[in-house]
């Protein structure tokens, strides 16, 4: 069986779900779900609750099955890898001038640019893999 060709359209999607998903969760601009969950808004604090009850626990389960699948395809020391990869990345970029170091906004956009890398690459693994060498994973469900 000869692999398919593998279109990078897949990744970018990926890629997008991943920011989406992380900067949604938490961003420094203020338009995130943090953000939405604190704004007291009215009736002492309690508008809206069952509403953002119910997007914080879809949010949460999303995030659990995301990072359950990219642990398991990535394994830790993958994850770790990344972590390393990322960090030596935006270190250099800062050593360049690029970033500003005292700016700790920089920062948190650095650490979750990592996880965006993380969740990527994770995502992304089982179909480069298998579009590349043909061989699929599969999880075995016993009888």
């Amino acid at each position: 069986m000869t692999a398919a060709r593998y279109d990078w359209k897949a990744v970018v999607a990926r890629l997008l779900f991943s920011l989406l998903l992380v900067f949604s969760l938490y961003n420094p601009s203020g338009y995130s779900f943090w953000h939405w969950i604190h704004w007291p808004g009215g009736e002492g604090g309690w508008a809206m609750f069952w509403l953002k009850l119910f997007c914080g626990v879809a949010v949460l389960g999303v995030h659990y099955i995301v990072w359950k699948a990219v642990i398991a395809v990535l394994r830790p020391y993958g994850v770790v890898f990344l972590m390393l990869l990322s960090g030596i990345g935006f270190v250099g970029l800062a050593e360049a001038g690029l970033l500003d170091r005292e700016d700790p906004n920089t920062w948190l956009i650095a650490a979750m640019s990592t996880l965006v890398v993380i969740q990527t690459a994770g995502l992304s693994m089982a179909s480069i893999m298998h579009r590349l060498t043909g061989v699929q994973h599969v999880e075995e469900v016993p009888h």
